[in-house]
């Protein structure tokens, strides 16, 4: 009898996470199948394979649509069919031998045969083996009622392992009952606990189904009375007493029994108290005191508490008082154990659906914390430890720093332009060459000028001998004539030497060349004023970063940070906070701001090995220190920000 109750407490359990709808549509097929198997399962002489044609009959009863069925038993590779449905009738060999694929390969198998016909075997895996197969013809209007077909199989799966369990020599609900001789028959309570299920799932409301409660129990066990209080918003409320309508909690007796029961929800145990009893070893540690002083006013000859519970969820408490009996026995206590497990997973139902959505969510945020910080957690340490620890760090002051992209410049640049119209000649420096002050860059081709240059000093030497022979003749208006062309050529031809002078085009510094190589295109013709070279200082650079304008209201001038270059990742610079220029620039769809640095004197600063390796345009990334923050400042400052700025209105 009992595997029918241990199936009506696992529908119920799975029931608790469906919605209301899903609860009524299980409660009426419930009472159905209760209604429709309480005799015969009262009928303890009724032989096992019987009972296993009952079962399989029943399944193919409850999954509707089920043509036909059997039910094989494998022991060591060997097929036993154990039952059919319906009847004697044959079975097909197609199912037969989709059987014997479950058989081989030990998991479900699906065949379609047309639209709306199916065959499947489902293995039974009992105590974690491999029992034997089910296997059925179906006729489903849509396939998705397969899922709904295999959730009802794996349920009538514990009702069969049940049925084996009390096949077996010593099944071990069987000699738990035969320790202790029950008072009335097992099969009695088997049969009340059965009922109680049935007369709960008929009720309408949460108050019905504890008046329900009380008076089913407190008939079946002759008590004197019954009560059961309930939490609601953690306080212990009286909720119904056995064949009473109505009672007033304030009453000294109904106070004494509120009391009992706190004082077992408080501990969390059950407890019996029996003045012609001796407490067994668990109730040797158990506080009794509420339940004596209830036992003494009452004049009782036990009182008990039952807790009930839904999962981990504690729901209240059931008290009973007995005037005739010294303890429960063996037997009743069993039922009242079963009875509760179905009445805690209703009343929890009942609960939920009464509750509102706050109450829900509270109520879910409570059992996810006391399951993380309960009295027995281990867990609760090592999370409050680590959040205190994150807590105090988000309080730490550390340093800190703005980082931002870095480029090398320098700080001076000169341009090398020609001086005059004419043609490039013999270039003699690349980019990347370091050059001294005055040195040869470069010369202009100066054939033509050099020929000017011989014309107009033969121009001088023949306007100088007409002077002289104008100054022999005493002809001094010649001599004045040939005096001014004299002058006149000479002015052309220094003219000419300076024009031959700026054909050398000359490094204006020491530095470094830094612009496109030229010397591929001599010959070519170039103009005045046309950029030749661009000269870059040797030894004075400036470090540009680019900040983001998040950041940028932290920097002033003199800040100090660190650069480390991409060409040179083993090496930090040391560098300090020049200028803080408004020319911004859109990188990645942001806008940063120009800061430029100066790098300051350190050992990698000096040391002119390094220093050689410096060229102007290397990349790399910069750290500018701006004071003491706190961890969790630095963090979460960001993400402060951008909320204050997105919200604002």
């Amino acid at each position: 009898m009992w595997f029918l109750l241990l199936w009506l407490i696992l529908t119920v359990s799975i029931s608790a996470a469906h919605s209301v709808n899903s609860v009524k549509q299980l409660i009426t097929k419930t009472q159905w199948f209760l209604h429709r198997r309480i005799d015969k399962a009262v009928n303890s002489m009724q032989s096992f394979n019987n009972k296993l044609k009952t079962w399989l009959a029943t399944q193919c009863q409850m999954l509707g649509g089920v043509s036909a069925a059997m039910l094989v038993q494998v022991n060591n590779g060997t097929q036993h069919l154990l039952a059919r449905w319906p009847g004697a009738d044959a079975i097909s060999e197609p199912l037969r031998m989709l059987l014997a694929q479950v058989v081989i390969k030990q998991r479900l198998q699906l065949e379609q045969v047309d639209e709306h016909h199916y065959r499947l075997a489902h293995p039974l895996i009992i105590d974690g083996n491999f029992w034997g197969v089910v296997a059925l013809e179906v006729s489903v209007a849509d396939k998705k009622a397969l899922t709904g077909m295999l959730k009802e199989l794996k349920l009538g799966q514990f009702w069969l392992q049940f049925l084996l369990h009390q096949q077996s020599d010593s099944p071990p609900l069987e000699r738990e009952v035969q320790e202790v001789p029950a008072t009335t028959p097992a099969a009695d309570y088997q049969l009340a606990a059965l009922q109680l299920g049935t007369i709960l799932l008929k009720e309408n409301s949460l108050q019905e189904v504890a008046i329900s409660l009380v008076n089913m129990v407190a008939s079946q066990l002759g008590a004197t009375r019954v009560s059961l209080g309930l939490l609601h918003k953690q306080t212990l409320r009286l909720q119904a007493v056995s064949y009473s309508a109505h009672f007033d909690p304030r009453t000294q007796a109904m106070q004494a029994v509120t009391e009992a029961m706190n004082e077992a929800l408080e501990q969390g145990l059950r407890i019996s108290y029996s003045p012609m009893e001796p407490a067994d070893e668990t109730m040797a540690v158990a506080i009794t005191r509420a339940h004596q002083q209830l036992q003494q006013s009452q004049q009782l000859q036990s009182v008990s508490s039952f807790p009930i519970r839904k999962g981990d969820r504690l729901l209240g408490v059931l008290t009973i008082e007995l005037d005739k009996q010294t303890k429960l026995s063996q037997t009743q206590q069993l039922f009242i154990q079963a009875a509760l497990h179905f009445a805690g997973g209703l009343i929890a139902l009942r609960q939920d659906a009464g509750a509102g959505f706050k109450q829900l969510v509270a109520r879910s945020i409570g059992q996810r914390m006391q399951r993380w910080f309960g009295v027995d957690a281990w867990r609760s340490r090592v999370v409050l430890a680590a959040a205190l620890l994150l807590l105090m760090g988000l309080f730490v002051p550390i340093s800190y720093r703005i980082t931002a992209d870095a480029r090398l410049q320098t700080s001076e640049k000169y341009l090398v332009v020609s001086p005059q119209d004419g043609y490039l000649g013999e270039v003699l420096v690349r980019p990347g060459d370091s050059v001294t002050k005055a040195a040869l860059l470069a010369s202009l081709k100066d054939e033509d000028l050099l020929l000017e240059r011989r014309k107009l000093a033969s121009q001088v030497q023949r306007y100088r001998q007409a002077y002289d022979a104008a100054l022999a003749n005493s002809d001094r208006v010649e001599a004045a004539i040939a005096n001014a062309q004299m002058d006149q050529a000479a002015i052309q031809l220094r003219l000419i030497e300076q024009q031959l002078q700026r054909t050398q085009l000359l490094a204006p510094i020491d530095g470094i060349i830094v612009s496109d190589d030229i010397s591929q295109k001599q010959g070519a013709p170039v103009k005045q004023g046309d950029v030749l070279f661009e000269l870059a200082a040797a030894n004075d650079f400036i470090v540009q970063l680019f900040v983001d304008e998040r950041d940028i209201a932290a920097l002033v001038p003199g800040q100090e940070g660190q650069v480390k270059l991409s060409s040179l990742p083993n090496q930090l610079f040391s560098a300090r906070v020049k200028t803080i220029t408004p020319i911004s620039e859109v990188r990645e769809g942001r806008n940063y701001f120009r800061v430029e640095l100066l790098l300051m004197a350190d050992a990698a600063s000096d040391d002119d090995s390094i220093k050689n390796l410096l060229r102007p345009g290397m990349t790399g990334s910069g750290k500018i220190t701006v004071g003491k923050r706190a961890l969790g400042w630095i963090w979460f400052h960001d993400l402060w920000h951008w909320l204050r700025l997105s919200l604002w209105w």
